[in-house]
């Protein structure tokens, strides 16, 4: 049976019809993941215009270029001929048509009608990714003749013919070779691959049941394979009128995942669930996801549209982001396209991490196990740009070695030179941020002891060893380098890059202390590991504590050295969105003023407790001005900004805009994959802007400004170990620390008022 849709509409996103111009943008919008595996919401007949896409999490291969994640054969194909004719967008017309996401459940729905002459099919489909059984997928379809009887064929096919086509520079590449095809007789079909050059073997078998509503459907079953696909056929004769059923299920596994037995895994996977049963399947998939979504749900009464597009990217985070320990990160498209190679950036820590370090710690804790694995590959990436210490790659794939491409397609399409490698080195300031917000929000001492220390003192040695000296000042300068905005190329003590070489450098200082004095026994051992004498510590204190800063008296800080030399130019056109309207030739841009996303204004940001409220809004107006927004990374940065400083219609059309970014495809190329440090980026707009929620120094904040729709929000947050289960407005707000210790108290201030948060305890604060 067709598995059918349950949730509310405040949890759906539903296409209405089809539209041949946008079915690639549909295939990102729908697509399953859970975290292991992740399908493009594909038509699953197929069409000219689509592009199927599966990707496995750490699944990558060179190819001849640089590693890219590998788009891996695809097992959700399901053709059906009827009386010789394909049911499908190429051959027949369609007169109705209805795709529903449920976010809620992780299930893709569909119904169309297809018409040929004047005769109609019915088909129906539903499809899921198991939360539970991270390795199996399963499919529910049906076609109903609705005019007449008619000779059917279904085909279903594991297809071992898919490529990387989307390339920004360079040729489509298919990254595996099909080693193995097998399907006889009723046994579960079966294709393995293997990478071309990372030798990873891939896995994926296949088990489909046919049904009708009388018992067994009596057909015909043939399977055959050739070299690069293998097939199962069911041919019947269909009655006007009678609903024909299918169940598939599909498992994969890789040479990564498991020790056992591909083949011998894939297979037992699909009997265990044709045992289960499709239904029981879904009410553990179910399970799993309502699990999640207690934690990580924001639920926003007053604003339908907006509620459901916060959903929509929380949604696309969760199925990016693997539940257990897989040694894996989030790359910049997630798991929904292989835009940017499936590389990891910067933006997992920055946009992405806070989401799940609030709602799932145990996934920012293996985020941050990702680059710790990696320290040896960051240790002479340092090496070879003559430096100590730890250089994390600006673009990351599976091994921690610097892959970013040495040329790349702009957004004007020419083909430009990348220099982010040399230059972009704030990404080891972005990386130890993230370990201790990770430290302070969840008290993992364990993680830090064993893993979190490590990365923060490595990432001060570069520090150390990345700055100039100048006697004549006596201040510490770096040099070559760019910031978030990347127009600006090379520059000398960018701001963003310097503050966060002088917080990482005091921050290490800070904790080698810290922990000497409540763990030192393991500082020694981890000093000897290093090398790390208390003489190097003193010296991160002493250029900690001298890197130049380029702020004025007034407030306003300078992006870089020589920056308020630049074109005095400001955004003077917005578009219907409210997103600046500008030339967008990078060689001009330059040498303006003319900013490409959030870089003072994100440090103000990540910085709460270190600037005053007058250099918070000096900062803003002058930047906000001047930032084009061109990165999708950028928008919730100033929302949250704005909310902070009350400008709520500011805010909200900043939030709005980034919100809806990749449903309704503001962004212009969401058919290339979802923007994932977008979809983190709106949760932080949401909880640190609009709900006014931030954890300073171990004391919680809480100052809602609502925008003029919002009635209430509601949210949890984890603390330690606890629960805060949040629920307000802008002039009442109730929360609740829940906690197996009864006599925990937490710091607060709420609407400015200092209090104690006691364990299980709903506490009332009126503005």
């Amino acid at each position: 049976m067709v598995l059918e849709w349950l949730s509310d509409d405040g949890w759906i996103v539903l296409e209405r019809n089809i539209d041949r111009d946008k079915l690639r943008f549909q295939e990102t919008i729908f697509t399953l993941g859970n975290g292991y595996v992740g399908s493009r919401g594909v038509l699953e007949e197929g069409y000219r215009q689509g592009y199927p896409g599966t990707y496995i999490t750490g699944v990558y291969d060179s190819g001849g270029q640089l590693p890219e994640i590998v788009n891996a054969p695809n097992p959700v194909v399901v053709e059906i001929y009827v009386d010789g004719r394909k049911l499908s967008l190429d051959e027949m017309g369609v007169i109705e048509h209805r795709r529903i996401l449920d976010m809620k459940r992780a299930v893709l729905y569909r119904r169309t009608l297809f018409v040929d002459g004047e005769k109609r099919y019915k088909y129906r489909s539903s499809r899921f990714l198991s939360l539970r059984e991270q390795h199996l997928g399963v499919m529910s379809f049906s076609l109903e003749a609705l005019d007449c009887d008619a000779s059917v064929t279904v085909k279903c096919v594991v297809d071992g013919t898919t490529r990387n086509e989307i390339q920004a520079v360079g040729d489509p590449v298919r990254h595996y070779t099909v080693m193995q095809t097998y399907g006889m007789g009723r046994d579960p079909l079966y294709l393995a691959a293997r990478t071309d050059a990372s030798g990873i073997v891939i896995g994926l078998a296949s088990l489909t049941e046919a049904h009708n509503t009388g018992g067994s459907c009596e057909c015909q079953i043939k399977s055959h394979g050739d070299e690069n696909c293998v097939f199962r056929e069911f041919s019947f004769q269909a009655r006007r009128g009678k609903r024909y059923s299918f169940t598939r299920y599909f498992s994969v596994y890789t040479s990564r995942d498991t020790q056992r037995n591909i083949h011998t895994s894939c297979l037992a996977e699909v009997m265990r669930a044709r045992e289960r049963g499709a239904a029981q399947l879904l009410r553990r998939h179910t399970r799993c996801w309502r699990h999640r979504w207690r934690y990580s749900d924001v639920a926003i009464d007053g604003d339908p549209a907006i509620r459901q597009a916060v959903r929509f990217n929380l949604y696309h985070l969760l199925i990016a982001a693997s539940p257990e320990d897989m040694d894996v990160s989030l790359p910049a498209k997630a798991l929904s396209g292989e835009w940017y190679k499936g590389h990891v950036f910067w933006d997992t820590e920055i946009y992405m991490f806070p989401f799940f370090m609030y709602t799932q710690p145990k996934i920012a804790r293996n985020l941050l196990l990702y680059r710790y694995r990696r320290l040896e590959q960051a240790r002479h990436n340092a090496s070879m740009q003559g430096y100590k210490g730890t250089l994390f790659p600006w673009e990351s794939a599976d091994t921690g070695e610097e892959v970013t491409p040495m040329l790349w397609r702009g957004p004007d399409g020419k083909i430009i030179k990348v220099h982010t490698k040399p230059m972009q080195h704030h990404i080891v300031g972005d990386i130890s941020w993230a370990v201790s917000m990770y430290y302070m929000v969840t008290g993992d001492i364990r993680f830090m002891l064993d893993y979190g220390a490590e990365v923060i003192f490595e990432s001060a040695r570069f520090w150390a060893s990345r700055v100039n000296y100048d006697e004549d000042t006596a201040l510490y300068h770096i040099p070559e380098v760019t910031g978030p905005d990347e127009y600006h190329k090379g520059v000398d003590d960018s701001f963003y890059t310097n503050y966060l070489a002088r917080w990482n450098l005091l921050y290490a200082a800070s904790l080698y202390r810290e922990f000497l004095g409540s763990h030192p026994r393991y500082i020694k051992k981890l000093g000897d590991k290093m090398n790390l004498p208390c003489s190097e510590v003193d010296a991160w204190q002493q250029v900690g504590g001298s890197i130049k800063l380029g702020i004025q008296d007034s407030g306003l800080i300078e992006e870089f050295q020589g920056y308020f030399d630049k074109g005095n130019d400001v955004i003077t056109q917005r578009n219907a969105s409210g997103m600046p309207v500008y030339s967008k030739d990078e060689d001009k841009l330059q040498h303006t003023q003319l900013v490409k996303q959030a870089d003072v204004i994100l440090l103000l940001h990540l910085f709460p407790g270190d600037f005053s409220r007058k250099t918070r809004e000096i900062n803003f107006a002058y930047y906000d001005a001047r930032t084009t927004h061109l990165s999708s990374l950028s928008p919730s940065i100033y929302a949250i900004l704005a909310a902070e400083l009350g400008d709520i219609s500011k805010a909200y059309n900043y939030f709005h805009y980034v919100a809806c970014g990749d449903l309704d495809d503001y962004f212009g190329n969401t058919d290339l994959g979802i923007h994932a440090a977008s979809l983190g980026g709106v949760w932080q707009a949401a909880i640190h802007g609009f709900a006014g929620v931030k954890l300073v120094c171990d004391r919680l904040y809480i100052n809602p400004k609502l925008p003029e729709k919002w009635r209430m929000v509601k949210f949890n947050l984890l603390w330690r170990g606890n629960t805060l289960r949040v629920c307000l407005s802008n002039d009442k707000v109730e929360i609740l620390l829940g906690s197996r210790k009864k006599q925990l108290e937490l710091p607060a201030c709420i609407y400015g008022k200092r209090i104690q948060l006691q364990a299980n305890k709903l506490l009332t604060v009126v503005k």
